[in-house]
């Protein structure tokens, strides 16, 4: 099978697993928002994930980025070496974690004086009970995370896709069984349970499809140690982009309640879009990434490169547009009822807004960072994420203070900083591969811009006509929302086919082509 029909089975697979999860994740985000709203409970339960969030991910990154390309070079070679490699280094990854679950355990009151300093009392007290709760989750997780590694490695996306359901069922089960009883915790007790569910379900897949785990904690094996000087790197970098997400929870914990609650509603919807395509393509690009790069295979990269950035600009950037210009009446709609008040939609909003602005480069991010991850380029990559951590911590200050209200700061700060670092990206990759087709990508992302801003004003005027025209039941509300983004898709498309767009074109042949196939 070719490399092109590996990465478009692969995305396939994730995208249909990540719309399916990510609908049930948006009824579990429905309930939560109708029970506890935009207020200072849900506030202690996202300070609470803040710490767990960054020690997984400084754990766990080097498991996916550097062993994982080992496992798949060693598996060709001889399956119980690769097996006997990764389980080394999945046990001392869990020993870590589980080490690091019960300091968490135990300490937890500090963790959250530190992390979050300005909470209230009665926040901080709720948040270091629910941060005793889910600490566990930090070992289970590990455990997830290390055997999706693995299963992605023999290239079998699904279930490592759709397990992540689990937390999602059961954190919903949990709101309509004790919620009345047990608070906002039922939202930690349902992410313990999911992730151990979901560790229990990974493991016996795993070795179905040929893993067979040993007991070794050989940390001198030949590979490990090489690996090494890229480990301590990786450990840094992990270290340092995790910073981001800790320094915006820090400064939004001494804005007014309910702005820790607001700032998590408004990125989880970014994030829709963003994980079930750009994570995706990132999970099952990555792998053959390896391949290439290891093989030297430039041309094939470059050209991989530019189209994808295009591609990617041709479905984000108007996407984004459509999501800012109908933010508040979507939010409305999904989360408006219970204790989500029209304060917290308009809170929401405004945030979610400055938040849908990264859309195209966060999947720039992940494109070209993933790439300077196959080329072992660490260095770069840290120290573009160092400058992006303190240029967040600048923009949040200065933002925060000319936006109200100031959560949107924060918001908008992470899209700005998003944009600086894609590009920062693509200059020191192109200091590694020369003719990234720049000049062709600018054109095609100005273009697509052009385009997408008319069709954003054909949206916008659309619902103001039609919005209100009927009765304001739900089945209504959404058929505005509907004829409105439609009218401003097709002025989208009707213009890219105008203007001849490379992009529209390709997209064109490729349905023509496959409608033609089936139909024969």
């Amino acid at each position: 099978m070719s490399t092109n029909l590996r990465i478009a089975k692969a995305y396939s697979i994730l995208v249909a697993a990540s719309i399916l999860g990510h609908g049930l994740s948006m009824i579990k985000e429905m309930l939560s928002a109708g029970y506890f709203g935009v207020s200072k409970a849900m506030d202690s339960y996202y300070a609470a994930l803040t710490i767990p969030n960054l020690v997984n991910a400084i754990v766990l990154s080097p498991f996916a980025i550097i062993f994982v390309p080992i496992f798949i070079k060693h598996r060709l070679e001889d399956k119980d070496a690769a097996n006997r490699l990764v389980s080394i280094v999945s046990n001392f990854i869990l020993l870590v974690l589980f080490g690091a679950s019960i300091v968490v355990y135990a300490f937890a009151g500090r963790v959250i004086q530190y992390a979050s300093p300005g909470l209230d009392a009665e926040t901080a007290s709720s948040a270091e009970k629910m941060l005793r709760i889910i600490s566990l989750s930090m070992f289970f997780s590990g455990v997830v995370n290390v055997f999706a590694g693995i299963l992605n490695a023999f290239e079998h996306f699904f279930w490592p896709a759709v397990s992540g359901m689990f937390i999602t069922v059961c954190t919903i089960l949990f709101i309509l069984g004790f919620a009345d009883k047990w608070g906002v915790f039922v939202v930690g007790w349902g992410l313990l349970a999911g992730t151990v569910l979901q560790a229990l379900f990974l493991v016996p897949v795993a070795r179905k499809y040929g893993f067979k785990h040993h007991g070794a904690l050989d940390l001198g094996h030949p590979d490990i140690k090489r690996s090494l000087d890229l480990v301590f790197i990786f450990f840094l970098t992990g270290l340092v982009a995790g910073l981001t997400g800790v320094t915006n929870r820090f400064m939004a914990s001494w804005l007014p309640g309910g702005s820790i609650a607001g700032l998590a509603y408004a990125d989880k919807l970014v994030q829709v879009p963003m994980i079930i395509f750009s994570g995706s393509i990132a999970s099952a690009i990555y792998p053959l990434f390896a391949a290439q790069a290891a093989e030297n295979r430039i041309e094939d990269i470059k050209d991989t490169v530019s189209t994808s950035i295009r591609m990617a600009g041709f479905i984000f950037i108007p996407l984004g547009v459509i999501m800012m210009v109908l933010a508040r009446p979507v939010i409305e709609l999904l989360f408006q009822r219970g204790a989500f008040d029209a304060a917290a939609t308009e809170l929401t909003s405004k945030i979610f807004v400055c938040y849908a602005f990264q859309l195209f480069s966060n999947f720039a991010v992940v494109i070209l960072a993933r790439l300077l991850y196959a080329f072992q380029r660490l260095r770069s990559i840290f120290w573009i994420i160092a400058l992006s951590v303190a240029l967040n911590l600048v923009f949040n200050f200065v933002f925060m203070k000319l936006l109200d209200p100031p959560a949107c700061g924060i918001a908008l700060s992470t899209s700005v900083v998003s944009f600086i670092a894609a590009v920062l990206y693509f200059m020191a990759l192109k200091r590694h591969i020369s003719n990234l087709h720049g000049l062709a990508i600018l054109k095609s992302l100005s273009r697509t811009a052009a385009v997408s801003l008319a069709a954003g004003s054909t949206v916008f005027l659309t619902y103001r006509e039609v919005s209100g025209v009927f009765s304001g039941t739900v089945t209504h509300r959404i058929l505005d929302l509907a004829a409105a983004a439609a009218a401003g898709l097709a002025v989208f498309l009707f213009l890219s086919y105008i203007l001849r767009l490379e992009e529209f074109q390709k997209i064109y042949m490729l349905a023509r082509t496959r409608f033609n196939r089936d139909t024969a």
